[in-house]
């Protein structure tokens, strides 16, 4: 008959705690190395058997040295850039010792910077560096486009969908830019500032734009409001060319949702009566690259429809 393990307090159900709390509460040290418990550090358990970095930063929280601050791709993370899964995943963080020494334990990658040049602040309770920081700190940890996704979210957030002002604005991220003259990974930063826009959404929107920038398309609108007679609204359009009324829409798997999927054929049958044509796209038809047969196909459609539709690529 397997024995019954000791309760452990309500509040420690989906957080991680200190093993200090729980011996100062009369758990003995046996039950903190039960599972489903952790040990992700020596002085921190941690309920479930998920790791990812955002666990791990939680977890780090708790034991976080005075010196010790969250930084680069994990910084970003938790801030709420949309990264690769890779990066989610992560068993480890990036954590910086500022002005002392470098933290080493399992969990961590360390590093060293400069007191001067790392703005710190603070994140439910974390030790962090600020944004804009975090996102030159990620530029040789990233692909420049992944890098101009994550500033994308940083300067729009959700703003053009429910008015929430973003984390910072772009020239906050040229200031940042600035500050870390001479820091891994510099000119990729450079480059992806030079590329980053409000306006998207998504991951897959800048990509998508990052693609029609590197076919020779004009700059397209982002989340443009399409306006219908009576000064209201037609439909919000991922990516628009509202000269030519040309919308590009990207869709996820999240639009397989019978309810969103009967909302989107609503929507493209507006845009219709409005003289719109939409190019509805999924991740088969993107690359930010142009390696793919499918993203050149559908990049030469898109032009098409911009020339029927009166543009001049000479002027």
């Amino acid at each position: 008959m397997p024995r019954t393990l000791m309760p452990l307090p309500d509040e420690w159900a989906h957080t991680p705690f200190r093993v200090r709390d729980a011996l100062a509460r009369d758990i003995p040290i046996s039950r903190l190395s039960a599972p489903p418990l952790q040990a992700l550090f020596n002085t921190v358990r941690s309920p479930g058997d998920r790791i990812d970095a955002a666990r791990v930063a939680t977890a780090f929280a708790l034991r976080q040295g005075p010196d010790q601050v969250v930084s680069h791709t994990t910084a970003l993370l938790l801030w709420g850039a949309p990264l690769p899964r890779r990066v989610e995943q992560q068993h480890t963080i990036h954590v910086s010792s500022v002005g002392g020494s470098r933290p080493r334990t399992q969990r961590t990658e360390p590093h060293l910077l400069s007191p001067g040049r790392t703005p710190v602040t603070h994140l439910d309770g974390l030790a962090i560096t600020e944004p804009a920081v975090s996102w030159v700190q990620s530029a040789p940890l990233l692909s420049l486009e992944d890098l101009v996704a994550a500033g994308d979210f940083l300067v729009t957030g959700t703003e053009p969908f429910d008015g929430s002002p973003p984390l910072i604005r772009m020239s906050q991220l040229a200031d940042a830019v600035r500050l870390q003259w001479g820091a891994r990974g510099i000119r990729r930063a450079r480059e992806a500032l030079g590329l980053v826009r409000y306006g998207s959404l998504s991951r897959r929107e800048s990509f998508t734009r990052l693609m029609l920038h590197r076919g020779g398309l004009p700059e397209p609108h982002l989340n443009h409001h399409v306006p219908d007679r009576a000064g209201g609204t037609v439909a919000m359009v991922d990516l628009a060319y509202p000269e030519y009324r040309v919308a590009v829409e990207f869709e996820s798997l999240l639009h397989l949702d019978p309810g969103k999927f009967r909302r989107d054929i609503r929507k493209q049958q507006r845009l219709a009566d409005a003289d719109w044509f939409t190019h509805r796209l999924t991740s088969d038809d993107v690359d930010s690259r142009l390696r793919t047969p499918a993203s050149r196909s559908t990049l030469s459609r898109i032009r098409r429809s911009l020339l029927t539709r009166g543009w001049n690529p000479r002027e």
